[in-house]
């Protein structure tokens, strides 16, 4: 089965890299708030192209990486002695109960179609007496131009007759959820960073997104159209660069 990130993932890292020293804060974030022995048993749930997962390889882990996407695993070049990469479906882990130290939801809650049904199995196949499940998620400044951007974007899609998606609301209920069943929570900001951003910068990766890669193709083009209008006269040009800043934010949930 094809997924929407099959048609986006040879360019997924172009729009969405990291600055090296990200993914290896991520893992020191969640290894200090949780405890893990060193090294551990840990399963990334969404792995993608491994931009976050290679840093838990690097550091020697045990890492399986799991995606619905076979584009996606085909573009993540990881070392093979210490790791394994499937396709699977997250909500039906082909693992073990109580089989990892440490299960990641790096950037997946946001755009899960069922994320209790994701939740639920990574709570199953987390070690019970000391393991945990980590969740991340970017941070981008509320006033900045990519927020301008996407939220000009979604007044678009709704003129459009397209069913708004709001993603902070799926991640909110779903750590709401990992809170009440954990022992303990801990959140921190494991990162940030300094970036200069451009409207043409967004445009090009907003194509590249799961659930905007899915609408008709007409669809797409017309709010693209509608939302570079927009741009240019708000910004001046597409190519006007801006400073703004990046965060990495980190939930520990231990059971």
């Amino acid at each position: 089965m094809t997924t929407s990130f099959d048609s986006t993932a040879v360019t997924f890292e172009l729009h969405r890299a990291l600055p090296k020293e990200v993914p290896e804060a991520i893992r020191s974030a969640i290894w200090s708030a949780a405890g893990l022995s060193e090294p551990a048993r840990v399963l990334d749930i969404g792995a993608g192209t491994g931009r976050i997962g290679r840093a838990f390889i690097a550091a020697g882990d045990a890492y399986f990486g799991i995606d619905s996407s076979h584009a996606m695993l085909q573009e993540f070049s990881a070392v093979p002695e210490n790791c394994i990469l499937m396709h699977a479906d997250a909500c039906h882990l082909p693992f073990a109960d109580d089989f990892f130290d440490a299960v990641l939801l790096m950037q997946v809650l946001s755009g899960a179609d069922d994320w209790r049904g994701i939740v639920v199995e990574a709570r199953r196949v987390v070690r019970k007496g000391g393991g945990c499940i980590a969740v991340g998620h970017s941070i981008h400044a509320d006033s900045g131009i990519d927020a301008q951007l996407k939220q000009h974007l979604e007044r678009i899609l709704e003129e459009l007759q397209v069913i708004s998606f709001r993603p902070e609301r799926s991640r909110r209920e779903a750590l709401d959820w990992l809170s009440s069943a954990a022992v303990d929570h801990t959140h921190q900001i494991a990162a940030s960073w300094d970036i200069t951003v451009t409207p043409e910068a967004f445009l090009q990766r907003h194509r590249t997104g799961a659930r905007f890669a899915a609408l008709p193709p007409d669809t797409q083009q017309q709010a693209i159209n509608k939302l570079r209008t927009w741009a240019e006269r708000k910004f001046g040009a597409l190519d006007a660069e801006f400073p703004e800043k990046r965060a990495f934010a980190v939930d520990v949930f231990k059971f």
